[in-house]
């Protein structure tokens, strides 16, 4: 098959890929390719490819997207607008930030993959999807159709409870700082778990203790994802206070949809905390949250950027 263009979600871990052939807006052969099984972008696309032929590429990385070569940054790769175009031939190349793209998404959410976890009264004002994955960030859709991306997952962390304020001093001895990104990510789970069992993070396996604290078997396994699914519940009210997000908060991210049961339950740790802000309590409750079940949300929207489907509006 030939295609004019090709959509890609590198991430620190893994790059997602899909090809629209010329004339439709439809995204096929969509793979999922960890990046450790190649030396770089370059390389891994052109083993997706295997001699097909693209004219154009938009491709969503983790990282914010100015300049000519940019270092990705939870990942030892240079992306080079040079070499991409001169490796494939492209006639056209976009690189966005994961979040703009994630964001332009939001033009049609009902055309994402998601489930209601929190239901609520939505606006026609501003949509925020937010993620912890390899990372954390958000970015926010206005109303006008435009979107915001932030640096979201590096800021400062606000410690609530002494779990937190413990982690805040670990973290931050080992780090300098202790930012929303180190705790609201898949490391981050580790962190929280180690310092609730006294373990080596290095000797946590993520997907492991999520299965344990959700199988009712493990104690400290439950009380890590709780502290987890709590701080995320504070950060995400705490964007969507930000952004006044009255069009809907989307959630997205590997851990994050493991969670879902506890983000899920209306009197757990994530919605507890995402409402529990003092007198803004009643408007965080009108608010809908959503979580994202795919990982192709970041390539839909590449897609959107590619053929302008975000400027249409609400």
């Amino acid at each position: 098959m030939s295609a004019a263009l090709l959509v890609a979600d590198l991430g620190g871990t893994n790059c997602r890929l899909g090809l629209v052939a010329p004339g439709t807006d439809r995204i096929d052969d969509v793979r999922s390719i960890a990046n450790d099984t190649a030396s770089g972008f370059v390389p891994l696309v052109a083993s997706y490819l295997d001699g097909r032929r693209i004219d154009r590429m938009v491709v969503a990385i983790a990282a914010p997207a100015d300049g000519a070569r940019i270092q990705l940054t939870n990942r030892d790769w240079v992306i080079d607008r040079d070499e991409i175009t001169a490796a494939f031939g492209l006639s056209g190349l976009e690189i966005a930030n994961d979040f703009e793209a994630l964001g332009h998404a939001l033009a049609r959410p009902e055309a994402l993959e998601s489930v209601v976890m929190k239901p609520g009264a939505a606006t026609d004002g501003t949509r925020i999807i937010l993620g912890a994955g390899t990372g954390f960030n958000c970015s926010a859709r206005l109303s006008n159709g435009s979107v915001v991306v932030c640096e979201a997952g590096h800021t400062t962390f606000a410690p609530v409870t002494d779990l937190d304020r413990r982690l805040q001093a670990e973290l931050s001895a080992k780090y300098t700082r202790c930012s929303t990104e180190r705790l609201l990510s898949g490391s981050g789970l580790r962190e929280i778990h180690a310092m609730v069992t006294g373990k080596p993070v290095d000797a946590i396996d993520g997907k492991a203790l999520i299965a344990a604290a959700l199988s009712g078997q493990d104690a400290q396994a439950r009380t890590s994802a709780e502290a987890f699914a709590r701080m995320l519940g504070q950060v995400a009210g705490d964007l969507a206070l930000l952004f006044q997000a009255g069009g809907g908060i989307w959630l997205s991210g590997g851990p994050t949809r493991a969670l879902r049961p506890l983000l899920a339950d209306p009197d757990g740790p994530f919605q507890r905390a995402f409402t529990e802000k003092g007198r803004m309590a009643p408007v965080m409750k009108t608010f809908p949250v959503h979580l994202v079940t795919s990982d192709q949300a970041a390539i839909a929207g590449c897609l959107s950027i590619a053929t302008g489907t975000f400027k249409d509006g609400r």
